[in-house]
């Protein structure tokens, strides 16, 4: 099993120091990878989405699906100039960000990412597991932008952070879906 989740060392924050295009990371809604990257295809643009086959064997015939490794994310290199052009697309809902800025993917994860995609191997992604003394933003809710310390974990989708910008300490009760490692 090969973990194929977006790591640490898969992102890195765009510190605007490049103008050349680079690999950006372009949040679709659910099934509309595929669809965004031909459109973008369309457009001129490199665009990658990473596949995995699924076989579905049914009664009287046998069928391979290729379906996102990493759904609703469809990676694109571009220029910052195109941005507005990309973010104006139908089933796009917006570049990936960590920490208030666009994510950068580099080349040579890019090159990893398409030599595993279309593989004949169990490939499996998860969602990065966060840990006790992380370092965490609010992603959704009334909160989100707000960063705390992750100091336990209630249950398997609860956690308790401590929130600090406010200069008090706060405990709150979140689901884990609702945070994102702060880079």
């Amino acid at each position: 099993m090969v973990q194929g989740s977006i790591t640490k060392e898969l992102i890195r924050q765009d510190n605007s120091t490049h103008p050349q295009s680079m690999w950006y990371v372009i949040r679709t809604k659910t099934k509309c990878e595929k669809f965004v990257r031909d459109r973008l295809k369309i457009m001129g643009m490199e665009a990658f989405v990473p596949l995995r086959k699924r076989t579905a064997r049914y009664n009287r015939k046998v069928k391979i699906y290729e379906l996102p490794l990493i759904t609703c994310y469809t990676f694109v290199r571009m220029d910052r100039t195109r941005r507005n052009e990309i973010l104006a697309l139908p089933y796009v809902q917006g570049m990936l960000k960590i920490a208030g800025k666009d994510c950068v993917v580099s080349d040579r994860e890019i090159e990893w990412l398409q030599k595993i995609s279309g593989m004949n191997m169990e490939v499996k992604t998860e969602p990065l597991s966060m840990c006790e003394g992380d370092r965490v933003i609010l992603a959704y809710g009334q909160l989100a932008g707000m960063e705390g310390i992750i100091l336990s974990h209630k249950s398997k989708r609860e956690v308790v952070v401590a929130l600090e910008s406010i200069g008090m300490q706060m405990v709150i009760q979140v689901d884990k879906e609702m945070l994102e490692l702060a880079w």
